[in-house]
C-alpha cells in the first residue's frame, strides 16, 4: 500500500496512527486513496477555530510579553469559525451536537474562550504551534523506521527551568482518568521532545468544556518508559498493517460523523495492497 510522503520521504503522525486504529477503511480513504471528504464535522471546525485563537493569545505573550487582549482573542476565534462555515467543504453535525448554526457555535466558543481568559495566566511561553519531525526506532530491533513521526505540539511554555509541552483540547465534558491515562498523542510529544533537542520535558492537558457553564481542566500527566514503548510498538504495528494493504471498515458509533462514509460504502475497488 502507498504511504503518504514529504519532500524529505515517509512519514507518519499521532493523528494517521488513530485514525487507522479507528477503522483502516478510513485511513486509506484519506490517506492513501486521496477522497475528499463529503463534508467537515462541526467539532474539528470548532476544534479547529478554538486552537487558533489560544495560538493568538500565547503568540502575542511569547512575542510581546503581553497576552492578546480578550475582544481580539474572541476575532480570531470568530473569524477562523466564519472561514470554515463558509468554506467549500459544507459542515456537518452530529445527531448528538447542538448543529452547526453559526449563532450557536460563536456563542459556544466565546463563553468557552471568557472561562479560558479568566485562568489562563501569563506564562513564559517557549513556543507555540512548534512542528517536529524525528526518527523513530523500532523497539525490538533497534533499527531505524523507514517513516518520521511528524506533528505540532500546541504549546511549549518554561516553569521553574524546565519545558512542558501544554496539549490544548475542547471535549464535551472534563477527560476521564483513561483519557487522560491512555492518550498517546503526549507520549508521542515526549519522545519527539527527547529527539529533537528540547530534553526530559513535563506533560499537560489543557481541557476547556463545552459544558452549559464552560470549566478549565488543567491536568499535569506523567508517560513512563513502558508508555513510549507502547507507543512505538503501536505505530510500527499500524505501519506493518499498512504494508500488507490491511484495510477493512469498522462499522459503530464513528460512522455517523465520518465524512468518508458514501466512499466507503461504493463498491469494493481492486484490492489496496495490488495498488502499492
Amino acid at each position: 500500500m502507498p504511504r503518504p510522503k514529504m519532500p524529505d520521504g515517509l512519514y507518519v503522525s499521532v493523528s494517521q496512527v488513530k485514525t487507522w486504529l479507528m477503522c483502516p477503511r478510513k485511513y486509506e480513504l484519506k490517506y492513501i486513496r486521496g477522497e475528499a471528504p463529503e463534508f467537515v464535522p462541526v467539532n474539528l471546525a470548532f476544534g479547529s477555530a478554538f486552537h487558533e485563537a489560544l495560538a493568538g493569545y500565547y503568540g502575542e505573550l511569547k512575542v510581546s510579553g503581553i497576552p492578546l487582549r480578550r475582544d481580539l482573542v474572541l476575532d480570531v476565534f470568530r473569524a477562523a469559525w466564519a472561514k470554515a462555515s463558509e468554506g467549500d467543504v459544507p459542515l456537518q453535525a452530529d445527531e448528538d451536537d447542538d448543529g452547526a448554526d453559526p449563532g450557536v457555535m460563536i456563542d459556544k466558543g466565546v463563553s468557552m474562550l471568557h472561562a479560558f481568559y479568566e485562568q489562563a495566566g501569563i506564562p513564559e511561553v517557549v513556543a507555540v504551534e512548534h512542528g517536529f519531525a524525528i526518527t523513530l526506532h523500532d523497539i525490538d530491533t533497534g533499527q531505524p523506521l523507514e517513516e518520521q513521526l511528524v506533528g505540532t505540539m500546541d504549546l511549549l511554555i518554561r516553569e521553574e527551568g524546565h519545558v512542558v509541552v501544554v496539549e490544548h483540547k475542547t471535549a464535551a465534558r472534563k477527560y476521564t482518568e483513561d483519557q487522560l491515562r491512555y492518550d498517546f498523542q503526549p507520549t508521542a510529544y515526549q519522545i519527539a521532545a527527547r529527539e529533537s533537542g528540547l530534553g526530559d520535558v513535563a506533560l499537560r492537558f489543557q481541557v476547556v468544556t463545552k459544558t452549559k457553564v464552560p470549566a478549565v481542566q488543567v491536568v499535569d500527566i506523567h508517560r513512563d518508559e513502558q508508555a513510549e514503548a507502547d507507543f512505538v510498538r503501536t505505530a510500527t504495528g499500524v505501519l506493518r498493517a499498512i504494508d500488507a494493504g490491511v484495510s477493512y471498515p469498522v462499522r459503530g458509533w464513528q460512522c455517523r460523523g465520518c465524512p468518508y462514509v458514501s466512499a466507503c460504502n461504493q463498491p469494493a475497488r481492486s484490492s489496496v495492497k495490488s495498488a502499492a
